[in-house]
């Protein structure tokens, strides 16, 4: 029990720094501005062609068949039996026409798994620490979210960062920024509710008095680079990091379609 306990909520830890790292994979209350992160919001990412049609309806997740490849790549299978469902009486943190991604359903999973564990060992209650899992998103919200990433990473190609690799519900259709267009796949699009690899890292400022920089998600810490940009963590490594640590980032499994 008391493995469980350590292993779900370090977990959960992993997690909430990806999170940090990835404001889209939140309702859109939490998302940072576009201009913090790439400057001149004037230079708006655009369609390049007409949006495409409606996505296929998206069936239900196989979330516990994701928690088994999750702990599995993690090195601890046994903790992915640990319950993910919300407790009795827990809210609702995901009303209707809330803007997330596919991703989101499974992260709240392993927020009520570290939740619950969390509860156990504090004698709390569990429904303080879990929410309902959020449901399939209405098309207009589904789109709305599609359309802020592929935005979003139509900006970080431009200025040469690495792209969120976060899951779109369906195909967001090429995209137009400051005179170049990016096609679907190059915004990081592998098919519906599928995340097109490893996700980047941001790095805020550096440690006070020093151009050195924690990871987050990771030990140890990179020298030579610039803040406030995402990295991806082969090039951490070759700021510094050590190499051959777990990957702390998000890897969202597949959906199934109906079509």
């Amino acid at each position: 029990m008391q493995a469980m306990i350590q292993g779900t909520l370090q977990a959960v830890r992993n997690q909430r720094f990806d999170e940090m790292e990835r404001p889209l994979g939140q309702t859109a209350e939490g998302r940072t501005d576009f201009s913090d992160l790439f400057g001149d919001a004037t230079k708006a990412a655009t369609p390049a062609v007409d949006r495409p049609a409606p996505p296929p309806t998206l069936g239900d997740p196989d979330v516990q068949g994701w928690l088994n490849s999750y702990y599995a790549e993690m090195g601890d299978p046994s903790e992915a039996n640990a319950p993910y469902q919300a407790a009795p009486g827990a809210a609702n943190n995901y009303p209707a026409g809330s803007v997330y991604g596919p991703e989101q359903v499974y992260t709240q999973a392993l927020y009520n798994q570290g939740g619950t564990a969390f509860a156990a060992l504090t004698g709390g209650n569990p429904a303080d620490f879990t929410s309902q899992l959020p449901g399939i998103p209405a098309t207009a919200a589904q789109q709305a979210y599609d359309a802020l990433l592929a935005n979003e990473n139509a900006q970080r190609l431009a200025s040469g960062q690495p792209i969120d690799t976060a899951a779109y519900w369906s195909d967001p259709g090429p995209v137009s920024y400051d005179g170049v267009t990016y096609t679907s796949q190059e915004l990081g699009y592998a098919g519906p509710g599928q995340s097109s690899g490893a996700e980047p890292i941001y790095i805020s400022q550096a440690i006070p008095g020093t151009n050195t920089f924690a990871v987050p998600g990771y030990s140890g810490t990179v020298t030579g680079i610039e803040p406030n940009r995402y990295y991806t963590l082969q090039q951490l490594e070759q700021a510094g990091l050590q190499a051959g640590q777990p990957d702390a980032q998000f890897h969202p499994g597949s959906w199934s379609v109906n079509t």
